[in-house]
């Protein structure tokens, strides 16, 4: 009778100590004795996290000067042939950085780690930890109409397989630590831990137990914290004024939804013809100078287009949109609420269109941050007709706060991520219960296209 209750007491803790593994080890023997090294693990968390929070604030910081720089001497009142130079010298910049310094390809963070994974390539190179840095830097602080979250992902992922390699930490754990380093990019880039945790599980898809959960949000908490605190706990976006939620406005939260999903359809399929165009142009200059040219023509008449676009959203969301029409030819001093709804119009035209050039003509960048900007500006273009045409007195600047979780949603197809994403860099979690409706309903359309519509649209990077 002892016997069996001592072999069934060793099947439960073997059993306990199974969970513990990473998916792909269990079963296998693990080190020091029965447990991975608890002490090195931990550490690789800490250090992968705090690193990874680092590099991210070093990211913004230098899109940002680089951004200041180069707009140097630019007019309030006018437009600015300054922009029909700049995103042409940032695309070949980031053009030569990447054929002649790295010799690689940085230009698809996100999915280079979807493939890295796949393969099993878990040693990513060193030079990975700072490059993607550089050649992000240079594209969107030059006007590269993206954002900075693939190249962070992949930053995070480098930092993350170095340092366990570094740690001595075994093959079998790094895929689970460079998910985690992925998460905590996303988390750094965008001071939101739980869009980190959940990047990691919606779009790379990572099967996690106990233990790598524990982990990856420790990591994604450490990036977050620490590009927060070294950004002098400043959101990118801060919504200073809000309508508490109310059941009349559940419909219009709908319907914006509907909106949302069908502008995500309009997103995916021009930026995916856009690339389509581009890799038809075999000459890699020819074809960075199209991308390059087609971004400065885009950007002087619409100089919203602009590098990431936080701080057109800032002002949108704060009852400011009037101010899109800044260092633009349109600029009149005076707020005329149709000619502002036709530049929101011609921006969301080309949103698409200028990502994928962006992206796809050389330039190292991601596409995560043009989706809450494009969200923003449908949000308030949709408040904005709804009240001029129609009479009624929507809240735009709201509607536009809720826009954003819808087409992220819609484009991405990552509904929790998009509305924890928004929350979280805005720090408006009392619209919960709005994204949450916006975004199902953007997802949802965008499902139904996908699984009964022509054609699919192209995957993101």
């Amino acid at each position: 009778m002892t016997s069996e209750i001592s072999d069934s007491t060793n099947t439960q803790t073997t059993e306990a100590q199974s969970s513990l593994r990473p998916p792909e080890t269990q079963g296998a023997p693990v080190q020091e004795g029965g447990k991975i090294s608890d002490k090195r693990l931990f550490i690789a968390v800490v250090a992968i996290g705090i690193a990874t929070g680092l590099a991210t604030f070093i990211m913004k910081e230098a899109i940002k000067w680089i951004g200041k720089l180069a707009s140097l001497g630019m007019h309030i009142d006018r437009g600015n042939w300054l922009f029909l130079v700049l995103p042409v010298v940032g695309i070949m910049l980031a053009m030569i950085f990447q054929r002649y310094v790295v010799k690689s390809d940085l230009s698809h963070g996100t999915a280079m780690i979807k493939r890295d994974l796949q393969d099993g390539e878990y040693r990513l190179a060193p030079n990975l930890m700072y490059t993607n840095i550089l050649g992000c830097s240079v594209t969107i602080g030059f006007g590269g109409s993206a954002g900075a979250e693939g190249p962070s992902a992949y930053t995070g992922a480098a930092i993350a397989s170095n340092f366990s390699r570094w740690l001595h930490i075994d093959r079998r754990w790094l895929r689970l630590l460079i998910g985690v380093g992925a998460g905590a990019g996303i988390a750094g880039i965008f001071k939101s831990p739980v869009g980190g945790v959940l990047f990691t599980l919606e779009v790379l898809c990572l099967e996690l137990n106990t233990l790598s959960v524990i982990a990856l949000v420790a990591a994604c908490l450490l990036s977050s914290c620490t590009a927060l605190a070294l950004g002098g706990f400043a959101f990118d976006m801060k919504f200073v004024d809000y309508m508490p939620f109310n059941p009349s406005n559940f419909f219009w939260m709908i319907l914006l939804g509907l909106v949302c999903g069908l502008y995500s359809i309009y997103y995916n399929t021009s930026k995916a013809r856009t690339d389509r165009i581009l890799a038809g142009i075999t000459n890699p200059w020819l074809r960075a100078l199209t991308a390059g040219l087609s971004l400065s023509v885009a950007i002087y008449f619409f100089p919203s287009l602009f590098g990431e676009g936080y701080g057109i959203v800032d002002k949108v969301i704060n009852c400011r949109p009037s101010e899109m029409l800044e260092y633009s030819p349109f600029y009149t001093g005076l707020s005329s609420n149709s000619l502002l709804m036709a530049v929101v119009a011609g921006v969301l035209i080309l949103k698409g269109i200028m990502v994928g050039a962006t992206i796809n003509g050389g330039g190292v960048a991601g596409d995560f941050a043009p989706t809450l900007f494009a969200g923003c500006l449908v949000g308030l273009l949709f408040g904005m007709a709804m009240n001029n045409w129609f009479g009624f007195t929507l809240p735009v600047e709201n509607y536009a706060l809720l826009g954003m979780a819808g087409v992220m949603s819609g484009t991405i197809k990552a509904p929790l991520m998009a509305i924890f994403i928004t929350a979280e860099m805005s720090n408006s979690y009392q619209f919960l219960f709005g994204f949450l409706i916006v975004a199902a309903v953007s997802y949802g359309v965008m499902f139904l296209w996908e699984r009964y519509g022509m054609k699919k649209p192209a995957k993101n990077s």
